[in-house]
């Protein structure tokens, strides 16, 4: 031993012992081989319920029930035969507390090995389970509460390089499509279609400002279109709580009141152009069939009499067909229903192809490929304003040269005929293509499109019982497909009257 340094027996130990247990929260004391308290610190004592001087010089027997003095006995038995420290997990009633124990029992040697006694020490792990217990029932109710609402609900904590996920609900599992299990503690990163709800730099500034941010997203969302969500996010410490709601049945229901307040204004206006072309097309009708009434007693050359009479038969076809428009506009300011027969679909696509000719024959070429159809069941002036808006569009897309417009029928099955418009112009964007019967919405130029046209030609389809779709290319071209069901002439003659005529149909 060097000069000057102190000797074992002269550094202080015992005060340093006495200090550290004085501060630890566990209890920790000493006992002697007839199990009385040699040692025992504050915390021991608190939970013994008694000041250290009554407690230091007896036994467990004297200072708690006899039941848990036995256990507590048994255990002290137990080490001293092992001669070694154990650990076990004990429950006991201290001053009249229920406890739990993580406890540590060994013994005490003399210089020369001889056991003189045992230690332990004791932490209380009441609290622990508590406040385990107190955690799992917080997440049981989270789990409840976040569940039974109406909203997608997410929990994220702000990390260096990522926002991760720590709790979601189970309409959060829906939009993520995976469950919770799998999605909780992974990166928000992993799920790139919901990357809308929340970016890195808006959390920063809510973080950074602490006030909730409160707006509304719009997505395109695989398989469902376009859809509308109310995102509310509130900082919580490190993370970020995020309410996201779907609103887009409100959205939609305010756009269907918008196209419902201009079909009102469109109604009153077809009324009026109704009431105004009605009497005057009389005037032409009847003037056509006196005409060529007239035209039959003059002496003229054959061929200019039948050129003549041909002339004035399509003139008089074109006025029935004015009719048909202008019962089909009251019928629509009325909001009548709109009679339905069998009908020549081949027949209704020649008149919408005569009245489209106009854009048709300057923009392209079209091609005709009509299969063999059974008769229709539907409205022929509503069909020919279905089929002429999609001509029109068809021939607005084709390029400057090289355009063509195909018109083909089929059969599909049994029960529906099948209209396909081809055309291979521009084609329509993606994110465009889930919107094109949305009313309103169009990708014309102001003054060009309304936006009403294939809205209102997909209502007129769904309402004859038959349904619309589209394919569409960038840069190849567009399908707009409608099916119409043919007519069972089976049911037909079932529904004839017994006087030969037909009941009339009507579709809403």
């Amino acid at each position: 031993m060097e000069e000057g340094t102190p000797a074992p027996s002269d550094l202080p130990y015992r005060e340093l012992f006495l200090s550290v247990v004085e501060e630890l929260p566990d209890a920790v004391f000493t006992k002697d081989l007839q199990g009385r308290y040699t040692f025992i610190n504050g915390a021991g004592a608190s939970y013994l319920g008694l000041p250290v001087e009554r407690i230091l010089g007896r036994k467990d027997g004297e200072l708690i029930s006899a039941e848990e003095a036995q256990r507590t006995l048994e255990f002290d038995r137990q080490t001293l035969l092992a001669g070694r420290t154990i650990h076990a997990e004990m429950h006991e009633h201290m001053a009249g507390v229920p406890r739990e124990w993580l406890s540590t029992k060994g013994v005490l040697r003399r210089p020369d090995g001889q056991v003189v006694g045992l230690f332990g020490i004791a932490r209380d792990l009441s609290t622990h389970r508590r406040n385990e217990a107190a955690q799992r029932q917080s997440e049981a109710l989270f789990r409840a509460a976040a569940s039974s609402s109406f909203d997608a609900f997410f929990i994220v904590r702000g990390e260096q390089e990522h926002l991760r996920l720590l709790r979601i609900n189970a309409h959060a599992e829906s939009l993520l499509g995976c469950e919770a299990r799998q999605a909780e503690g992974r990166p928000l990163s992993d799920f790139p279609h919901a990357a809308f709800l929340a970016t890195r730099a808006l959390c920063e500034q809510i973080w950074r400002t602490g006030r909730p941010h409160d707006d509304e997203v719009e997505q395109v969302r695989p398989g469902q279109g376009r859809r509308w969500f109310r995102r509310q996010l509130s900082a919580v410490g490190d993370c970020m709580a995020i309410t996201l709601r779907d609103i887009t049945e409100q959205r939609e229901n305010e756009l269907r009141l918008r196209l419902n307040e201009r079909m009102a204004s469109i109604g009153m206006l077809a009324a009026g152009v109704a009431h105004e072309i009605n009497n005057p097309l009389a005037f032409v009708s009847s003037n056509l069939g006196f005409l060529a009434t007239e035209l039959r007693r003059l002496a003229l050359p054959e061929e200019d009499q039948r050129e003549l009479l041909e002339a004035l038969t399509e003139a008089r076809e074109g006025t029935e067909r004015m009719r048909l428009i202008v019962e089909s506009l009251r019928a629509l300011s009325r909001g009548d229903q709109t009679t339905t027969h069998p009908l020549d679909l081949h027949e209704v696509l020649e008149n919408s192809v005569h009245l489209a000719w106009g854009r048709l024959r300057s923009r392209g070429r079209l091609v005709r490929d009509y299969g063999e159809l059974p008769q229709v069941l539907g409205n022929s002036v509503q069909l020919a304003q279905v089929f002429t808006n999609l001509l029109i569009n068809a021939a607005q897309a084709l390029p400057r040269s090289g355009g063509e417009i195909r018109l083909v029928t089929r059969m599909q099955g049994t029960t529906q005929a099948v209209v396909e418009v081809h055309d291979n112009g521009c084609g329509i964007p993606a994110e465009n293509l889930e919107r094109v019967f949305e009313p309103f919405f169009t990708t014309k130029p102001v003054g060009e499109g309304t936006g009403l046209g294939l809205s209102i030609s997909h209502d007129i389809i769904r309402g004859l019982g038959g349904s619309m779709s589209v394919d569409s290319v960038v840069g190849e071209g567009s399908t707009f497909r409608v099916f119409l069901s043919v007519v069972d002439e089976a049911r037909d003659e079932e529904t004839r009257p017994e006087d030969g005529s037909r009941f009339q149909h009507s579709a809403a």
